[in-house]
């Protein structure tokens, strides 16, 4: 039997979703197969230093001493390409998917561009860049921001107000803003992991946010009791297996590696893709660990998957 793998499970970051990663770096770390790895809970603090228990180390450095490390940020900074970048200049092994597709996941924008060259449906959408403001717009609409992610930012509106608003906060924070049509239809989400080279699709859920949530928002997606999340969904056996080929498509038309999450709406017959998370959430309220649930895969079973599957890109 060969030696267990020093693993750095990293959390936290620079970004807003900084507790949220905190979340699914502690749900790795206290899930990991002990019998096959050695993991260490590794907290990347928001001026850029490295915190392990009481220790502090330079970033990133003070990742050198890790045979892997399991990406567990969130947003900007950790899902975006940038991690990702550091880590393959100095050669440090990691999780999930590559620097481009992760530049290209959390660029919404972008990411519709490839969805549309790979057939896939998208809602209608304009982009809007500092101080540009649409001058005639038909209600609803949905306004997000074109990078982020957790729906951060992500608002359903309803009036020239709000809209105004809305655009002031996406720019404060420094990003375009994305004006999509509002569908309104079904809120669907597919997982997807590869195992030995084959792109596998998880059970299909359904996202049903409490009635004060009109969408998976971010307090429905990471609060207990904002949303019930039905796994596998109710759903026709044909409409299944159509999102979950839309999920493997989606996957491959930017390129992503070990596992992602694709959301649809679906309205009548027609499967509109929303945008791919290129690095799921993994708290004990996440939906890829619930749709592996599902599948009969445990989360321990799916943290080893993840790591195996990352390792072999190396």
């Amino acid at each position: 039997m060969g030696r267990k793998l020093i693993v750095a499970v990293l959390c936290g970051g620079p970004s807003s979703e900084y507790e949220v990663s905190l979340n699914s770096g502690r749900n790795v770390f206290k899930f990991i197969d002990r019998k096959k790895f050695l993991p260490t809970l590794v907290i990347l603090q928001k001026d850029f230093s490295l915190r392990i228990g009481s220790q502090t180390l330079p970033f990133p450095s003070g990742l050198r001493r890790f045979d892997v490390v399991f990406n567990a940020l969130h947003g900007q900074f950790g899902e975006d390409g940038v991690l990702q970048s550091i880590l393959d200049l100095i050669r440090i092994p990691y999780t999930g998917s590559d620097t481009a597709s992760s530049f290209i996941g959390m660029d919404k924008w972008l990411s519709k561009l490839f969805f549309n060259k790979s057939g896939l449906v998208v809602p209608s959408s304009r982009l809007f860049k500092q101080k540009e403001f649409p001058e005639k717009v038909k209600f609803p609409l949905v306004a997000k921001p074109r990078r982020g992610g957790s729906s951060v930012g992500v608002e359903l509106i309803y009036s020239r107000k709000q809209l105004k608003k809305t655009f002031e906060k996406i720019w404060k924070s420094g990003d375009d803003v994305i004006l999509e049509r509002y569908i309104r239809g079904r809120e669907l989400t597919v997982g997807v992991i590869e195992k030995k080279g084959k792109i596998i699709s998880l059970p299909v859920i359904e996202i049903v946010p409490k009635k004060k949530h009109k969408f998976f928002d971010y307090q429905a997606k990471y609060l207990p009791g904002h949303s019930d999340e039905i796994v596998p969904a109710p759903i026709s056996r044909s409409l299944a297996g159509r999102l979950q080929r839309s999920a493997i498509q989606a996957h491959k038309s930017l390129e992503c590696s070990v596992y992602s999450r694709s959301d649809f709406m679906v309205l009548g017959k027609k499967i509109y893709i929303l945008e791919v998370n290129t690095l799921p959430g993994l708290t004990q309220n996440s939906l890829v660990p619930k749709a592996a649930q599902a599948a009969g895969m445990s989360f321990g079973d799916l943290i080893t998957l993840i790591i195996k599957s990352s390792l072999e890109r190396f």
